[in-house]
This record gives structure tokens, C-alpha cells and sequence, in this order.
């Protein structure tokens, strides 16, 4: 079994080479598409830069990464279980949105099912981030019962007087 701090390390190398992946296949945007971003869409300007995209998506990734280490380490179980269900919760309903506009906009239909695949990884990663943190397993305090210390007590020989 790994310690948490290689467990953490696994998880933020897994999601930047997976923000990697996905970069790659937004890069693998179709004809239609980049001549859209470049003379309707320059919003999406960003996106025909690879490291752009790349840091971009890295920092989003590594983001939710840093706010739940945070939470886990500053808060109670409770609270990291919040944060991360809420996370987990937003990161179910941009998937759903992203495949809605994906299958419902013509133009973001004219991109190919590459740019789409790298998008539903981005939050298929950000799922599995929360869910690590969801489920991860922290090694809780030994609880003291006072009566275990009483029974303890008793056991033990009487010290000089």
C-alpha cells in the first residue's frame, strides 16, 4: 500500500499526464473548426495553442487537487466529504452540460469526436480527483476510552508510597 504522500504524488502526475492527453485531443480539432476559431469564434483563441490549453487545463486539474488536499488537511472528515461531493457534483453537471451543447450546437458538432473526447476527460478526471478524496482512507487517532485507562490503572503494581 502506498503512503498518502505518494498516493497524492501517483494522483497529480496521473491527472497531468491525463491533462496532457487531453490536450492532444482538443489540439485534434477538425478543419471546420479551427477556421471557425479563427475568423467567428476568437474567443476560443485559446485553444489552438497546445501549451496554452495544456496549462490551462493543468492548472484547473491541480486546482481541485490543492482545495481538497486543503480542506483534508485544515478540516474535518465531514467537511472534506462535503467539498469533495460538491466538487464531485460539479464536475457530473459540467459533463452533462459539455456532451448537451456538444450533441445540441451545430457548430460544436462540426469539431469531431476527438475535441469532444478530450473535453469529457477533463471531467471525467476532475470526477475521479474527487472521488479520491472522496474515499480515500485517512488513519484516524486512536480514541482513549476512560475506561480503558481505568482498567489499566488497576492492573498495574503499586508504586513505592
Amino acid at each position: 500500500m502506498l503512503s498518502p504522500n505518494r498516493r497524492l504524488f501517483t494522483l497529480i502526475l496521473a491527472q497531468l499526464l491525463l491533462c496532457w492527453l487531453e490536450t492532444y485531443l482538443i489540439s485534434r480539432i477538425s478543419l471546420f473548426g479551427k477556421i471557425g476559431i479563427a475568423t467567428v469564434h476568437k474567443e476560443y483563441a485559446l485553444l489552438r495553442s497546445f501549451w496554452k490549453t495544456c496549462l490551462l487545463l493543468s492548472v484547473l486539474q491541480l486546482a481541485v487537487i490543492l482545495v481538497l488536499y486543503y480542506v483534508g488537511k485544515r478540516s474535518a472528515r465531514r467537511m472534506t466529504n462535503l467539498v469533495s461531493t460538491v466538487l464531485l457534483v460539479a464536475g457530473l453537471l459540467g459533463l452533462v452540460l459539455t456532451f448537451s451543447d456538444f450533441m445540441n450546437t451545430y457548430s460544436h458538432r462540426l469539431l469531431k469526436e476527438r475535441f469532444h473526447l478530450g473535453f469529457y476527460i477533463f471531467w471525467l478526471a476532475w470526477i475521479a480527483t474527487c472521488c479520491f478524496f472522496l474515499f480515500s482512507a485517512r488513519h484516524p487517532k486512536p480514541a482513549v476510552d476512560s475506561y480503558m485507562v481505568s482498567a489499566e490503572e488497576e492492573s498495574l503494581p503499586p508504586g513505592p508510597v
